[in-house]
């Protein structure tokens, strides 16, 4: 008996363990972690939605589904030289992308301006989407709260999420990609609290090349 219970002791203190790790990451990355969703997964239905783009029309995804796969993306904002990288690799191989058939779209909390601001200056091609409210975030369960040492942090590179973000609050998005079928189910996902990798434009091709 009491070797059955010191064995539970070890599973319950090498769990507490791991979680204390987990959440220490999760923290360092930014993320007040009670907030954290663990976003929709590959097989369910995507989130459909309306939003303006950065030139100021509306981008639907109900109608770019017609046409073809949609690969969406989340991404913090054009502050973030990740995300910014990440989309330079995405333009670079836009046409590659283009040319299954499908359509890329870009989804950010960051202000209209900021988007339009950097489409221009990185000569960005895609739509870049404001998410004003929040409702293609929490559609897609990646949303997370910025916590407040991450905040400070941002602030000393003059980066005031409550100023930056349309909503004014400081909210971001897990990184995630998502690859749509024209059904609406989700073929394939990229969901990663580290905002330092994302899904490789090479990993995109190969699942809409084989849809």
């Amino acid at each position: 008996m009491k070797n059955f219970q010191s064995i539970v002791m070890i599973i319950l203190f090498s769990v507490t363990s791991v979680f204390s790790q987990e959440k220490e990451i999760l923290e360092k990355y930014g993320i007040t972690v009670n907030t954290l969703q663990e976003g929709l997964k590959e097989g369910e239905k995507a989130y459909t939605f309306k939003a303006k783009d950065q030139n100021g029309e509306t981008f639907d995804l109900k109608k770019a589904l017609k046409k073809g796969p949609v690969v969406l993306n989340f991404y913090r904002g054009s502050w973030c030289p990740y995300c910014t990288k990440h989309l330079k690799n995405v333009q670079d191989s836009l046409s590659l992308i283009e040319a299954t058939g499908a359509t890329f779209i870009a989804v950010t909390p960051e202000l209209a301006e900021g988007n339009l601001e950097l489409a221009k200056k990185k000569g960005f091609t895609f739509d870049i989407v404001e998410d004003s409210k929040l409702e293609i975030m929490n559609g897609y369960k990646v949303t997370f709260d910025v916590n407040e040492g991450y905040q400070e942090m941002l602030k000393k590179y003059e980066r005031d999420l409550t100023k930056i973000n349309a909503i004014k609050r400081a909210t971001l998005p897990i990184p995630a990609t998502y690859i749509i079928s024209q059904d609406g189910t989700i073929l394939k996902r990229h969901y990663d609290p580290n905002y330092k990798v994302r899904m490789s434009v090479k990993e995109t091709l190969s699942v809409l090349e084989n849809i």
